[in-house]
């Protein structure tokens, strides 16, 4: 089989022969440095192995690091001015194209595509090339025989090209493209794997810092109740209709409250402080965000019944196809070891060329020559013993084999508890999400009646105080349930790895 009909996108060239004749451009004088600067133009032209990527591996690439879940302008991953607020997508962005994770994760592909150019590069011929020259002076003393002594200088002049080509190894190098294939896949799937890792934890990030933003909101407007609360009081206990025992409970609960506001201010600076590191930036950038509120919570369109969703993560999710991609390459590096211990058919040839001078006998004046060396054909290596190192090196890849096997059935194992705790978490915290709303709404209301009642003189200050408290706690459960809802929806994408862009909308 021809290296064209292996490969068919290689040009095809003119046959490797031996020139011999002085009137051809590799021959006379100059043969074999004209034939030398032949062959490296022949490689570093367009279309040999030095001008351009003639394996189109590089094609396996992305383009930027998060180009894989990026598109149009946004795919390239240029640096752009933030938005404020900052949304949720330019925080993602950032994050897939700057973070460490994925950068390392794209030049983990860039490695596996130059080694899969590596193996394919074994189906084509290899041509060395070698020019020497040389000063050399020798000197010959004969004592008692002045007539055989000798001493001369010369200048040596060799030039020599080398042909190699393995013709039929016995499935040996398709099985190291194979390997070599299978682990591009395994990186490309990993890098799947590390964009949904990093998307995940850029959302969360970003919807904690939206939740701390919203407590502290939520604890300036308790605060400031608080503060009127206290007012109220002091104005009752001055007029002499509330004892004074009213204005040291307002002043202990307003106090509380603005302890509660600087505490939930100081979260508030560490989950933005996260984000911004998710950003690659530093951590005490200022970023404004959108306020947290329920408005039209994003859909669950990817949930489907639990059973199907199982299946569909055991084979789908790029965790389970970075681990099967290991595995296919650890049975195809079992071919390729055994294949390592057959004959190889190998294509060989070789022409060169010395000016090195010859003498009839020693002490004999040494005369100008031209040698010249051409010979081409076939040679069968056959490896005989080896002291068993083979035999050892096959048993160590099915068992590598083995281990890359297990490795796959564990992962699809714990996608599958992943799954299954992250549909009953979402069910859950979708359940809670419709109670915070009745809960809030009903401590708000409960809330503004006590305080009324307090202003218009029927209540008192314990009733406003349980009131504001139960107000207070009932805001801090709504902003949880809403961030453990999206939370717990992000989880269950990531457990099913369906994780994209969409999260944005």
């Amino acid at each position: 089989m021809s290296i064209e009909e292996l490969h068919p996108a290689i040009p095809r060239r003119r046959p490797w022969r031996v020139k011999q004749s002085v009137t051809e451009p590799c021959g006379g004088q100059r043969m074999g440095l004209d034939c030398i600067l032949m062959a490296v133009l022949i490689l570093v032209a367009p279309g040999g192995s030095a001008g351009a990527e003639i394996f189109a591996t590089g094609t396996q690439v992305p383009s930027s690091p998060g180009a894989p879940f990026l598109t149009g302008e946004n795919a390239d991953c240029m640096q752009r001015d933030l938005h404020s607020p900052v949304l949720l997508f330019d925080a993602i962005e950032r994050a897939l194209c700057e973070s460490p994770k994925t950068r390392s994760a794209w030049a983990a592909i860039k490695v596996a595509a130059a080694s899969l150019g590596i193996a394919k590069s074994a189906y084509l011929p290899t041509l060395d090339g070698e020019v020497k020259y040389a000063y050399q002076h020798n000197t010959t003393q004969v004592s008692g025989s002045p007539d055989l002594q000798s001493n001369y200088a010369k200048v040596i002049n060799e030039e020599a090209l080398t042909l190699g080509w393995v013709l039929y190894d016995f499935g040996g190098r398709s099985a190291s493209v194979d390997n070599s294939r299978q682990l591009l896949l395994a990186a490309q799937s990993n890098q799947s794997a590390t964009l949904q890792s990093v998307l995940g934890s850029t959302a969360k990030d970003y919807f904690s810092a939206q939740a701390a933003n919203a407590k502290v909101n939520s604890k300036r407007r308790i605060e400031a109740d608080a503060q009127d609360n206290l007012g109220a009081a002091t104005a009752r206990v001055a007029k002499g209709v509330a004892p004074v025992t009213d204005q040291l409970q307002a002043n202990t609960a307003y106090a509380q409250a603005v302890y509660e506001r600087a505490k939930a201010e100081g979260d508030c600076r560490t989950a933005i402080g996260a984000l911004a590191v998710d950003m690659s930036l530093s951590p005490d950038e200022i970023l404004n965000l959108p306020e947290l509120d329920s408005g039209a919570l994003p859909d669950t369109h990817f949930v489907k019944a639990v059973h199907e969703l199982l299946e569909d993560a055991k084979q789908t999710h790029p965790k389970v196809l970075a681990a099967a991609a290991r595995w296919q390459a650890a049975v195809a590096n079992i071919r390729f070891t055994r294949a390592r211990g057959l004959p190889i058919v190998r294509l060989v040839g070789e022409s060169d060329r010395s000016n090195q001078p010859v003498s009839a006998s020693l002490g004999e004046p040494e005369l100008p020559a031209l040698t010249r060396e051409n010979y081409i054909g076939l040679k069968i290596e056959i490896p005989l013993f080896d002291g068993f190192n083979r035999d050892y090196q096959i048993r160590e890849a099915q068992a590598q084999a083995d281990v890359q096997e297990q490795a796959l059935r564990d992962t699809q194992q714990q996608v599958a508890v992943g799954v299954w705790s992250s549909v009953q978490t979402l069910q859950s915290d979708t359940e809670n999400l419709r109670n915070s709303d009745v809960l809030l709404q009903s401590a708000r209301d409960g809330f503004d009646a006590a305080q009324h009642r307090y202003r218009s003189g029927v209540g008192n200050i314990l009733e406003v105080l349980s009131a504001q408290s139960a107000l207070s706690s009932a805001t801090q459960e709504w902003i949880e349930a809403h961030l453990e809802w999206r939370i717990a929806r992000l989880n269950l994408a990531a457990s099913l790895g369906t994780l994209g862009m969409w999260v944005t909308e």
